[in-house]
């Protein structure tokens, strides 16, 4: 039926992780909303002038928001 998920691994650095582990769940709710914005923001951007540069803002804010969804989760999870 269904496959058996693999662990994955994390395409975020462990500073990235260490920062956001310390951040209070409410915050981090936020700040997956506010990294969304942005990327979208960016996205937008390159459309329009398709500049690398603004794709890696737009890879940042999606590492950071990867970041905050995986925290989330963990924290989710250790109930």
């Amino acid at each position: 039926m269904f496959k058996k998920q693999l662990p994955m691994t994390k395409p975020f650095s462990e500073k990235v992780a260490k920062r956001v582990s310390r951040i209070p769940t409410a915050d981090l709710e936020m700040w997956a909303e506010n990294s969304l914005i942005e990327i979208s923001r960016c996205l937008r951007m390159y459309g329009g002038s398709r500049d690398s540069g603004v794709l890696d803002e737009a890879l940042l804010g999606a590492e950071a928001l990867h970041a905050v969804v995986n925290e989330l989760k963990e924290r989710t999870t250790k109930r």
